[in-house]
């Protein structure tokens, strides 16, 4: 928790207040939060603390102001909210087990988790590589994830919760007495490994299998009406009227989806020659107020602006883009 923090505090933008800071890895349901988590590059962060409290939290803030060279290392991804690389993890989990299970012949188990969206993933996976007898390249793909986190994290953890036939997971605390690390040190070393897990399974050519069980964020339930209008050809005043909202929050809405990962298409929505020159800015004066972007770019709209930021943060925009 106080390593999270910290990475939290020593990324933010200067002028971030620290309740915003506390917004993301609490995991507030608001557009704003999204948006700051991704252009601060907080994302994995976002939703990691649910449970703190805002005292704890300023207590924390504090003791770092105090000992600002006692943090250790805690990796981020720009793509993934915490919850998709959790969520991602147990599909992984729910795989195995049922793979270990069925190959010897069991095909009752309780499940690792009760999650509908996963369950259907695993599903879906766990048919195509049943009839394809490919169960043994899940192996092959595990050995190669758990291989390239220690290449990178130089230690590995994760692995202690997958079980199967007749092998149970282990717990946080039996793992801590086992490594000789504190439960909270631990957690954020797992995270350090779902982290390192994402990113792996980002490359579909080397992770055909596992790259399938990638859970992306939740969506906000009118989001997802917009996602869904989207589909469907709507327009922006098409998907506002429906939903009896002003352009600015289908805006919103648009943003959300492509900071998590269900739109890629950004020439839908930017058509401005001025968006090579915005980001060439950009990569020298990050971390500027939007307002002082708007007026150095008065062509541009906020919405572009911003989404020129997602794009770059999260990795699929860029100066030749």
């Amino acid at each position: 928790m106080y390593n999270i923090i910290h990475l939290s505090l020593t990324q933010a933008h200067n002028y971030k207040t620290e309740k915003s800071i506390y917004n993301i890895i609490t995991g507030k349901k608001s557009h704003q939060t999204f948006f700051d988590a991704c252009s601060q590059q907080l994302l994995s962060l976002y939703h990691s603390l649910p449970n703190l409290k805002y005292p704890s939290f300023v207590g924390n803030v504090h003791d770092f102001k105090m000992n600002e060279d006692s943090e250790q290392r805690i990796r981020v991804h720009p793509r993934h909210t915490y919850d998709s690389l959790l969520n991602t993890f147990k599909a992984i989990q729910l795989l195995v087990q049922t793979v270990s299970n069925t190959e010897h012949g069991m095909f009752q188990f309780i499940p690792v988790t009760h999650h509908s969206t996963i369950q259907q993933r695993v599903k879906a996976v766990y048919k195509e590589i049943k009839n394809a007898d490919t169960q043994y390249k899940l192996i092959e793909e595990l050995n190669v994830l758990f291989k390239s986190i220690i290449e990178k994290n130089n230690t590995l953890y994760i692995h202690y919760y997958l079980q199967g036939f007749e092998e149970s997971m282990y717990t946080r605390q039996q793992i801590s007495l086992i490594e000789n690390v504190s439960q909270k040190r631990l957690f954020e070393l797992e995270l350090n490994d779902l982290v390192m897990m994402m990113f792996e399974l980002e490359e579909q050519a080397k992770y055909p299998i596992l790259n399938q069980l990638i859970i992306l964020p939740t969506l906000l339930f009118k989001t997802e009406q917009t996602f869904s209008g989207i589909k469907n050809g709507l327009s922006f005043n098409q998907l506002a009227n429906m939903q009896n909202v002003k352009p600015n929050t289908i805006e919103d809405h648009i943003l959300e989806l492509f900071i998590k990962g269900y739109l890629s298409k950004y020439k839908d929505y930017l058509n401005s020659q001025h968006d090579t020159s915005f980001l060439r800015f950009y990569i020298g004066n990050r971390g500027e107020r939007l307002r002082n972007y708007k007026e150095k770019f008065p062509e541009l709209s906020y919405f572009e602006i911003k989404l020129l930021i997602v794009g770059f943060e999260r990795g699929d925009l860029n100066v030749t883009t």
